[in-house]
């Protein structure tokens, strides 16, 4: 008897509106185009598209936040849907979209809370009109903040894409996605079902580094093959850790669900918020458990076909983005008569630049020079950027901890910004010794109270003693670029690729693709780094020319875009 057709729940029909800017890449072997674009589309008469990585592969950060206020002036959308990217955006790019298009209502979403919320997501929807999150946890964390205009999304699903299509069972066991350079859970765990006699086949970029994987390696999917491949799977495998090793929620469970596919899922505490356990979800917590349970489901098709329908029954119902949209949509809609642009909140606090100078001023100068002030941050002739006295300053009063502690650019004239330090990665990844050889002391603002405790130890470190007191209880990490550095010591080019983005393999492809006669002026600058004893620099070019996986990546966005 056939089964009825399930039902969405929603109470009224899509909400439609004229027109929608997309800002996020148009890949589509990545999670925007799958998810959002083709979401969206069905809410707008005409929807805008505006790729991201194309547009700073092609033509940097400068040029992408021009074309991109060029376009929005243009087109003058009643929405832009971002996704969340630290180093796309310029601050004042986000704040001059009202000026140029004041009816226009921007919209971030933020899909890593578990892992960005607190050094990253919480600063940059302040330059949002509305945010949609996931995980739900978060809302009132927001709130707390005093972000009001923020929405819950459960996996970001689009459920009419990921849908079933009756396929053969071919594959015993799938993974999809990368292997993760920063943590080696999943390489561990293929690895480790390969060995003990899983049938499982692997698919995604960065895979064809394990020769010892070659066998079980099928390469990157494009979104309709990647749909089929979950169809084609009798178990489906979500890995959950993120980059350090932590567990948290994905959208893998969603996907698989909603192909009504039985997907094996790594536990994690938020999963059982959205399903019942071992009935329309079922988990492990080691590799051993993931491969008892998985010869256990092999055996029984009927058990993990029911929970594979549970699953569907739930998701199509609750769990897609369409109907999380209209309900999303018609709570903002209902707000129009009353909407304005959400203000940046006030800091009512007094911020001191301090330099070298006045780190030398005897105490009772010094206390006196502080006297009207609350927090102090240090200047010794480096570049802050716009938003830096905000921002960190934002951060002590929402943390209440006694240090914010910013990333930073190395930069020179000829080369501009070609090296990008991700704090909240180093904290995480490199050993003590390594993360206090990176850190530089404009990086910090501090309270006064904490400045004038430690005046001894800062003096010393103005004299190039390490920042040896940063910690996860009394530092606020504020993951955005805020500084401008020029000195820069670091070499070790193993340790540096996972704490840095190499921002001259950007200004190389731009000055490339535009046929600039600056690039041979730029890759001179370049050698002459080298030879000054920068030896990452030829280390990082020659590792992407020898990474067919990134050579891939390239040619699939500039296919995608060749006219």
């Amino acid at each position: 008897m056939p089964k009825k057709k399930v039902q969405l729940k929603s109470s009224s029909k899509i909400p439609k509106i004229d027109k929608i800017l997309f800002v996020g890449t148009l890949n589509k072997y990545f999670f925007p185009y799958q998810h959002w674009y083709l979401t969206l589309k069905k809410f707008c008469n005409k929807i805008v598209t505006f790729d991201l990585r194309w547009n700073y592969f092609t033509y940097g950060k400068k040029g992408l936040n021009r074309r991109l206020l060029l376009l929005i002036k243009k087109e003058k959308p009643d929405y832009i849907f971002l996704l969340t990217s630290a180093d796309s955006y310029y601050f004042d790019t986000l704040l001059k979209i009202r000026e140029i298009s004041p009816k226009t209502k921007t919209v971030i979403f933020s899909g890593d809370d578990d892992t960005g919320f607190h050094h990253s997501s919480r600063y940059l929807i302040l330059f949002f009109d509305y945010g949609i999150i996931s995980p739900k946890k978060y809302i009132p964390k927001y709130h707390k903040d005093g972000v009001k205009n923020v929405f819950h999304t459960v996996g970001a699903l689009n459920a009419d894409f990921f849908k079933p299509l009756n396929l053969e069972k071919k594959y015993d066991v799938t993974f999809i996605g990368s292997p993760r350079m920063k943590a080696s859970e999943r390489y561990d765990s293929v690895k480790f079902l390969k060995d003990n006699g899983i049938k499982i086949k692997v698919f995604g970029w960065g895979w064809e580094k394990y020769p010892e994987l070659k066998d079980i390696y099928e390469g990157p999917l494009e979104s309709d093959k990647l749909v089929e491949v979950i169809n084609q799977s009798k178990i489906h495998l979500s890995i959950s850790k993120d980059n350090f090793g932590k567990t948290q929620m994905v959208a893998k469970p969603f996907e698989g669900g909603a192909c009504k596919t039985f997907v094996l899922t790594e536990y994690h505490n938020d999963y059982l918020e959205f399903f019942k356990e071992e009935k329309e979800i079922v988990t492990f917590k080691d590799k051993e458990e993931l491969l008892k349970k998985i010869k256990y489901y092999l055996k029984h098709k009927d058990k993990r076909e029911k929970i594979a329908e549970a699953a569907y029954q739930k998701i199509i119902k609750n769990y897609n983005l369409k109907v999380e949209l209209i309900r999303i949509l018609k709570k903002i809609q209902s707000q129009d008569k009353n909407f304005t642009h959400r203000e940046l909140p006030k800091i009512n606090k007094k911020i001191l630049p301090l330099s070298k100078k006045d780190l030398n001023l005897n105490l009772d100068k010094l206390k006196n020079k502080l006297k009207n002030y609350d927090y102090v941050y240090f200047d010794f002739g480096n570049n802050s950027l716009k938003y830096r006295e905000y921002l960190q300053a934002y951060s002590l009063e929402k943390t209440k901890k006694p240090i914010s502690c910013c990333n930073y650019y190395v930069y020179n004239n000829l080369l501009g910004d070609y090296l990008y330090f991700l704090i909240n990665y180093a904290f995480k990844l490199l050993d003590k010794k390594d993360f206090h050889t990176l850190l530089n002391i404009n990086q910090l603002m501090v309270t006064k109270d904490y400045f004038l405790g430690n005046i001894s130890k800062f003096r010393r470190i103005s004299k190039g003693e390490e920042i040896d007191f940063i910690t996860k209880s009394n530092t606020a990490f504020v993951s955005f670029p805020l500084i401008r550095i020029k000195k820069f010591k670091f070499k070790d080019y193993e340790k540096m690729k996972n704490v840095f983005e190499f921002k001259f393999l950007y200004r190389l492809y731009s000055l490339k693709q535009a046929k600039n006669p600056f690039l041979i002026v730029y890759s001179l600058a370049l050698l002459f780094e080298v030879l000054k004893g920068k030896g990452f620099i030829l280390k990082h070019l020659f590792s992407i020319l020898r990474d067919k996986d990134k050579r891939l990546k390239i040619r699939s966005y500039e296919k995608q875009h060749q006219k």
